[in-house]
């Protein structure tokens, strides 16, 4: 007898219905691809702030901290788009070869943010000035760290492109109480205005007389993906086109947990802090994270509901269930060893849960484990098997045990 026998397979029923583009709980629970998209990018965001806790236990000083993570992530970017990659990326976004200047990175901005559920406007685009407005933010509970950063990443584009540079600023931020976000990026030989230090990204600016402001009533909260009008396509200033699935892929990367690990990682080279020194943080404020996220009991209900638990299921299957849904959504590919009263074990994929940051695995086993705690009970825990497990699968198991040095 299999140990999840009670699951119908996938193939059942297969061609009796239209099929729908969405994701399936072990209940038989259908969450749209829309639903699946949103959830995507509030995750990725939810996991992001927890990181940003870790660096700011590691850089205690606001100043500091936010100077290396805007130089640590304004350096990478301008490797990876002064390298091939940022050709093929440039194409991509149909920007001809003949082209140069800052006033291009605004290009990148406007591409992620639809992406990633931050629908807005470009109310400027040209040589001296852009103009980028926001309505919605998954990841404005990140606090003003990342705000300042992922505005220097834009100067570090602007500048692989070479030719005329702009200075990028977020004037409004939604993350620190604002109605919006607002990117504006000047040139400063038409804008002149005095220098400052690369972490200073809250302005001021020259232009702030040409802000065209959007009211509230007018805002988006749907990205061009998902807008009848838009032909539920993405399209930029130079006419490239993208769907809602060919926008997904990209939402996986870990934007914002990357930032960290960019900075993170010059101080473990430098010996300014040590790999296990920095494990041990993310294995603190995740286990607390998890099982904080289901410490009041009505969030237990709400994650049953969403899911479609049935009221005579308990025990490993509810946060089994919660990981599986975690999983498709992030596309990361698993297999199911093991659901049932007792268990359940699940095979992952490495590559595709860490993400080329494998401190997000050791993030995902301490927060998961942490949920165990308070959405199942105390005596039920969640750790990774290594015993006879392929060095490229991480073998997740849910079970109850006693272990007197838990955390």
């Amino acid at each position: 007898m299999s140990k999840y026998a009670t699951r119908i397979p996938s193939h059942v029923g297969k061609g009796a219905l239209p099929d729908h583009p969405a994701i399936k709980t072990p209940w038989e629970k259908l969450i749209s691809f829309h639903d699946a998209y949103h959830y995507a990018c509030r995750h990725i965001a939810v996991m992001d702030q927890a990181f940003f806790n870790v660096l700011r236990i590691v850089i205690p000083d606001y100043e500091k901290r936010c100077k290396a993570l805007c130089d640590a992530n304004y350096n990478n970017i301008y490797r990876v788009m002064s390298s091939p990659y940022g050709k093929i990326h440039a194409e991509n976004h149909s920007i001809h070869p003949f082209m140069a200047g800052g006033f291009l990175a605004s290009m990148y901005g406007d591409s992620g943010d639809e992406r990633l559920c931050m629908p807005g406007r470009l109310n400027d685009f040209g040589q001296y000035r852009c103009e980028k407005e926001l309505d919605e933010c998954p990841w404005d509970i990140l606090g003003s760290e990342i705000c300042r950063a992922s505005t220097h990443v834009l100067d570090g584009i602007g500048a692989a492109f070479g030719g005329h540079q702009l200075d990028y600023h977020m004037v409004e931020a939604k993350g620190c109480g604002d109605l919006h976000c607002r990117i504006v990026a000047e040139s400063r030989e038409k804008y002149p205005m005095p220098e400052h230090d690369t972490w200073e990204k809250f302005g001021p600016i020259a232009t702030a007389d040409q802000i065209k402001y959007t009211p509230e009533d007018q805002m988006l909260k749907e990205p061009q993906q998902f807008r009848a009008e838009c032909d539920y396509k993405y399209r930029n200033g130079l006419n490239m086109e993208m769907t809602a699935a060919e926008q997904y892929p990209g939402v996986m990367h870990p934007l914002g947990a990357d930032y960290v690990m960019n900075t993170l990682n010059p101080m473990i080279a430098a010996n300014e802090i040590t790999q296990e020194q920095v494990a041990f943080i993310v294995e603190c404020v995740f286990n607390a994270a998890g099982k904080m996220a289901f410490g009041e009991f009505f969030a237990i209900k709400g994650l049953r509901d969403w899911l479609g638990v049935p009221n005579d299921v308990d025990g490993a299957r509810v946060l089994g269930g919660y990981i599986e849904v975690m999983l498709q959504v992030l596309r990361v590919p698993y297999t199911v060893a093991a659901f049932d009263e007792n268990e359940a074990v699940y095979d992952i994929t490495l590559a595709n849960l860490e993400r080329r940051h494998p401190m997000l695995t050791h993030a995902y086993l301490s927060m998961w484990y942490g949920m165990c705690k308070t959405l199942i009970g105390s005596q039920w825990f969640a750790w990774r098997e290594t015993e006879g497990v392929p060095g490229d699968i991480l073998q997740l198991r849910i079970s109850k045990k006693i272990d007197k040095f838990c955390l």
